[in-house]
């Protein structure tokens, strides 16, 4: 995480001063560590970082006991180079709605496709040969109802339709290697 956010400078060659540097560093620990975590063991994650004088988001000790604001509800701008609080995306009615079939972006939607965004397009280095962007893969964890498969669907529903393809496969303890590899072939064109 802390890799494909300074990437971005790096390719600018751009130098980051050390509050800027200790703010992308303090993020990426907080959601490597703690984004699995629930509301109430990330507000004590937030206090352990606070005692440490982690640079952390501006919240008033009178906003944290009523809203429960903590740095996961903030990420750091870089462009500005400082905290700025987590805003859904803009959602776009699609021109025919099949109501069973929308994908209302969230706060915990944007802030997901971020991470995955950042994680999956960072370029790998191997036997000096940099390899395409997305190299890495990606897990998204929760516990059912935690909207994994809709973050997903919103993901890939940006790819460009011309350079990638999605195909979704649903698993399930019944699931076989042969169910899967017979849904993998359904898609391929023999010749």
């Amino acid at each position: 995480m802390f890799t494909s956010l300074l990437l971005q400078f790096l390719e600018k060659q751009e130098q980051l001063d050390k509050s800027s540097f200790e703010k992308f560093f303090v993020y990426s620990v907080a959601w490597a560590i703690g984004g699995l975590f629930e509301t109430e063991e990330r507000e004590k994650f937030h206090k352990f970082l606070e005692q440490r004088s982690a640079p952390l988001p501006p919240i008033s000790a009178q906003k944290m006991s009523v809203d429960k604001e903590t740095v996961f509800d903030y990420y750091v701008d870089p462009n500005t180079k400082t905290w700025k609080p987590w805003e859904a995306e803009q959602w776009v009615p699609p021109k025919r709605l099949a109501f069973s079939q929308l994908l209302i972006p969230t706060i915990d939607s944007t802030r997901a496709e971020f991470i995955i965004k950042k994680i999956a397009g960072l370029p790998l280095m191997r036997s000096e040969k940099r390899k395409e962007a997305g190299a890495l893969s990606t897990i998204l964890v929760g516990g059912p109802g935690t909207a994994k498969t809709s973050v997903i669907l919103m993901y890939v529903s940006k790819f460009d339709s011309s350079a990638m393809l999605f195909k979704r496969i649903n698993f399930s303890s019944a699931t076989t290697p042969y169910n899967f590899q017979e849904s993998m072939e359904s898609e391929v064109e023999r010749k």
